[in-house]
């Protein structure tokens, strides 16, 4: 039993066997690329993050709407404004959707029967476009799957229906990601098989090589999301081609490496296992460094705060899992098969040489100075005019083919640019927003939001349609006050004649009717006096808010008309106690009257006086005629002037039908938390938009400073967010990444090679090739396809595969430099002649696998394929100058100055 266990061990099938379960395993429990990338289709933040708090916030709204997503569905008749009987059918299709909102996992529809006092919010000002929103809760069904079936759902004839928000733009995005990430990965198999073969001239060998690679990415991929999923690291939607990138491309040229090893060894050891033990032991060292070095790059990575760059940790397990892949499984099958690996070709490898390096050699060697100036040629232009442009948005990438992306396209047509991608600000009161202390101030902030820079329309709880309402403001309220005055003038005007009248003629019943009709003056006096003291206090506080010169006004023009107001209720006062005195006064004379002649001259006199009375009466109502005219006059001026813009809703207004939907749609079910929703009038780009958010966030704060809402909790969220937010984070945390890169890079090629200043040259010198790559890629894109921004992901992704090559390369060089026994010059021809020649296969396998990149006609991968094709083509060309003129500079100046010292 031992003998057959050691013969076992020997054989190297125990290590067979384990890469055979391990393969199983992760076969089995790795999910389905595509679902892995839906899974993480949307983006993710901190919790400290403003999306995120939104998030937190929608949570509590209520009315089972805290996990649901808000989604359009857009109507549009290409002919012009949508007619009656299409509205009808719109409305009906809408209504089928009521009846089976629980099949649609729909939990609110909002449509122009649902907010009338937002129809300007739903309707296109030209009429020919119309929006229905929905807020469905993906429970079951996957955003996917929803929208599919509400496409066909939703559909009216003689009009064009399109489903769509961000996040389904996003879902679309994802989904096309994982369609070039299955093409590209395919591709790469396919391309690395067929270097192999080609290079080799052999069937097993890219077989051979096509297993290993395989296990390791499988494993990679398998042990990655599971760590994600467990451990709730960061993981995004271009994770696993960056796994499937990394493993094929180094994975790829290790295994070159290794036969080229083996062939060799082969052809001194014919023995196929002592020559698998050779190759492995003189390969085992360069592999594991290069393999550790970049294992603990990526590693690293994962400590950055955010999540785009901190996925790239699980490029640190591929390159582990490969590394012991490449080493270990690769040895089976070179031990069992031997020679047979290369079947049918069995002739030796004939190495070309490269004729621009040794000529590059000999040129640098000679004139040490012109090669750097020749290298700085090359490459610094493109550095010093170097310029790039992201572009955020997920519709980067995107045809006009997909329904959403159309639905989008419309809205930014009919509305404006920014329709499709609105922001929705969250606002938290600690007390129910159904004040009007509350209203009032998130009037004046929404007003103030549609003036800012960029905005193109505002919806909030006091404005739904993006203006104000008329009949909530003060202005409003003056107007019913004045026609109450001039109600009062007419009946005070009756009343004088009446009372003239009556001085002629002395009747009782007459002036117990004037009494009558005093008091219903005076009583509508006092309403005036309450309704003006309710307007003076909302005139104050808004004016307590303004410039000092528009509060100064404001109470100017509050006490003026309080005085006026004030005068004339005591004028009407006075005018009714003097006619009930001259009623009480007239029965007592009638009674006299009654009672005896002989106080005929006694009536006679206090006739006099009671003649005397009606005209002093008279005057007081002629002048407060007088007096409510001119409040007229003013209460007219008063509504005119900035003063009355002020909202002002009553209790009456505040149950009102009208309200209470709109309270409906932008409050929560405990009224503390609403929403305003600002359009911008161009779609989200790099060149602006974290500046615009920035405005709204400091125009929101500086709005409600020292107002009843100055502490409520405030959350922005929404494309543009989203996209400020990305752009923010990269733009800060980039250069964390290429310090990590770079130092990791250096750290290990001065172990490695026992020396500073020439690995620096070296490592410095595919920096300034990577930079041309991009500028020469900027370039081809510009001018060939009209595109003149890169997509956001596609830096990240050029730097994961240049960082690879650039390790290869640098530490397999600084190897050399270490283990040399020769001088600096005597080492640099004969290394430049023999690296030469990897170099050049290195380039050729490289370009081959960076067209493979395009097969998924994809512009990210595009551009992802011509900074690297530029970039090593350029270190390809500069390197043996910056290698050899260096070198010799380094060995020639401290010899002249010793030179000069000992003259």
């Amino acid at each position: 039993m031992k003998e057959t266990i050691a013969k076992l061990h020997k054989n190297r099938l125990f290590t067979l066997l384990v890469w055979l379960i391990i393969t199983f395993i992760a076969i089995i429990t790795a999910p389905n690329v595509t679902d892995t990338l839906q899974s993480y289709s949307q983006p993710t933040f901190s919790q400290n993050s403003q999306p995120a708090q939104a998030q937190q916030l929608r949570k509590d709204w209520g009315y089972n709407l805290g996990k649901t997503s808000t989604i359009n569905v857009v109507y549009t008749n290409p002919k012009g404004k949508i007619t009656p009987q299409q509205q009808t059918k719109i409305d009906t299709a809408l209504n089928k959707l009521k009846q089976h909102q629980s099949f649609y996992s729909i939990k609110k529809i909002v449509t122009l029967n649902t907010n009338v006092a937002g129809k300007q919010q739903l309707l296109s000002k030209d009429g020919s476009t119309q929006i229905a929103s929905l807020d469905i809760d993906a429970k079951s069904n996957t955003l996917r799957v929803l929208t599919n079936e509400l496409v066909s759902e939703v559909h009216v004839s003689g009009l064009k229906s399109y489903v769509t928000s961000p996040e389904i733009v996003r879902d679309v995005n994802n989904e096309k990601t994982a369609q070039v990430t299955n093409i590209v990965l395919i591709t790469l198999f396919v391309v690395s098989m067929l270097i192999v073969g080609i290079y080799f001239r052999s069937l097993f060998a890219p077989i051979i090589s096509f297993i290993t690679l395989f296990a390791a990415f499988v494993t990679s991929f398998s042990g990655s999301v599971a760590l994600a999923k467990h451990f709730h690291f960061a993981f995004t939607q271009y994770a696993p081609l960056e796994i499937g990138i990394a493993t094929v491309v180094i994975g790829t040229i290790w295994n070159i490496y290794i036969y080229r090893k083996l062939r060799s060894v082969l052809s001194m050891q014919r023995e196929a296992r002592y020559a698998t033990q050779q190759t492995i032991s003189d390969l085992r060292f360069p592999i594991t460094i290069v393999g550790s070095a970049l294992a603990i790059i990526f590693a690293c990575c994962g400590f950055i705060n955010y999540d785009q760059l901190q996925s790239l940790w699980v490029l640190g397990i591929t390159y582990v899992v490969l590394m012991l892949a490449v080493l270990t499984l690769n040895a089976v099958f070179m031990a069992a098969l031997g020679e047979s690996i290369f079947w049918p070709s069995n002739a030796p490898l004939t190495a070309m040489k490269s004729h621009f390096w040794n000529q590059a050699t000999d040129f640098s060697l000679w004139q040490p100075i012109a090669a750097f100036l020749v290298v700085l040629y090359l490459t610094l232009p493109f550095i010093y005019f170097y310029h790039t442009s992201l572009n955020f948005s997920p519709m980067t990438n995107l045809t006009q083919t997909n329904q959403a992306v159309k639905g989008a396209h419309v809205l930014q047509a009919h509305f404006s640019e920014g329709k499709a991608t609105p922001i929705t600000i969250y606002l938290k009161n600690d007390q129910p927003l159904d004040n009007e202390k509350y209203l009032q101030h998130l009037d004046q902030l929404t007003t103030k939001l549609q003036h800012t820079k960029g905005v193109s329309a505002a919806y909030s709880l006091t404005q739904p349609s993006g203006m104000p309402i008329e009949k909530y403001y003060v202005s409003n309220q003056l107007e019913s006050i004045g026609l109450n005055a001039k109600e009062a003038t007419g009946q005070l005007s009756q009343a004088s004649n009446g009372i003239e009248t009556s001085g002629s003629n002395l009747n009782l019943s007459g002036l117990k009717q004037q009494v009558k009709d005093m008091q219903n003056l005076v009583k509508k006096s006092n309403q005036i006096v309450e309704d003006s003291s309710s307007l003076a206090s909302q005139v104050n506080s808004v004016a307590a808010n303004s410039s000092v010169s528009v509060q100064q006004g404001a109470s100017r023009r509050v006490r003026m008309y309080q005085q006026k107001i004030n005068e004339l209720n005591q004028s009407l006062q006075s005018v009714s106690s003097g006619i009930s005195q001259l009623n009480a006064e007239g029965s007592v004379i009638q009674n006299y009257g009654q009672n005896s002649a002989n106080n005929l001259q006694s009536y006679s006199q206090q006739i006099s006086q009671v003649q005397k009375q009606l005209k002093q009466v008279s005057s007081q109502v002629n002048s407060s005629t007088d007096q409510l005219n001119n409040i007229y006059d003013y209460l007219n001026g008063l509504q005119k002037s900035g003063a009355a813009n002020v909202y002002y809703i009553t209790k009456a207004q505040l149950a009102d039908t009208d309200f209470l939907q709109t309270m409906l749609n932008y409050t929560s079910q405990d009224k503390k938390i609403t929403t305003i929703q600002v359009v911008m009038k161009n779609a989200p780009s790099s060149k602006t938009n974290v500046k615009q958010v920035k405005m709204l966030e400091e125009q929101v704060g500086l709005q409600l400073r020292g107002t009843p809402l100055s502490s409520d909790q405030i959350a922005f969220t929404g494309e543009p967010v989203t996209q400020s937010m990305n752009q923010s984070k990269l733009n800060h945390h980039f250069i964390t990444l290429l310090a990590i890169v770079i130092i990791g890079i250096l750290a290990t090629v001065f172990i490695v090679s026992r020396s500073i200043l020439q690995p620096l040259y070296w490592t410095v010198a595919f920096v300034m090739s990577a930079i041309t790559g991009f500028q020469l890629t900027y370039l081809t894109m510009h001018y060939v396809t009209g595109t003149n921004q890169f997509d956001w992901q596609v830096p990240v992704i050029a730097v994961s595969i240049l960082t690879a090559i650039a390790a290869w390369q640098i530490i397999a060089l600084g190897l050399s430099f270490r283990y040399t026994e020769l001088s600096l010059l005597e080492w640099i021809r004969p290394t430049m002649a023999s690296y030469g020649k990897i170099v050049r296969y290195i380039l050729l396998v490289v370009i081959a696998l960076a067209i493979g990149l395009t097969f998924g006609a994809s512009f990210a991968m595009i551009e992802t394929a011509l900074i690297v094709i530029y970039t090593v083509c350029v270190y390809y060309l500069i390197l043996p100058m910056i290698v050899t003129s260096m070198g010799k500079l380094a060995v020639t100046l401290p010899n002249k100055k010793n030179i000069l010292k000992n003259k």
